[in-house]
């Protein structure tokens, strides 16, 4: 599962289900330019840009209920924080892009089930 419906709705608290596509929205802006500072990154070898990335992803899967996103990013900042190679991490950053990218998918569905008035 990319996307927990329950959690995302959590986070909404008492702003109800309309504000939901004005906020993915910025959950997709931002992740965006997540991808983009991650390939940055990587390509430079800028190892303390990619752990801090890596590490506010953590954060933003847990708000947006992004379980796969939030997961390999716990994964990876602990690897980080251990102190593991940018070689030996290469191929867990590109999945999580790849799973940003799939979560980005189903985040636009959701929104589109709510501009047409379908239940979360």
């Amino acid at each position: 599962m990319l996307i927990d419906k329950k959690e995302l709705m959590f986070f909404l608290g008492d702003l109800g289900p309309e504000v939901l596509p004005s906020l993915i929205d910025v959950y997709l802006s931002d992740s965006e330019n997540t991808i983009q500072k991650i390939t940055d990154a990587v390509a430079s070898g800028d190892y303390v840009s990619l752990a801090r990335e890596v590490h506010t992803l953590k954060g933003v899967g847990s708000t947006y209920g992004a379980t796969r996103i939030r997961e390999l990013a716990v994964e990876l900042d602990g690897r980080f924080k251990k102190g593991e190679e940018l070689s030996e991490l290469k191929s867990e950053i590109m999945q999580l892009i790849e799973v940003i990218r799939a979560t980005n998918v189903e985040m636009r569905q959701i929104q589109s089930d709510v501009l047409e008035g379908k239940p979360v």
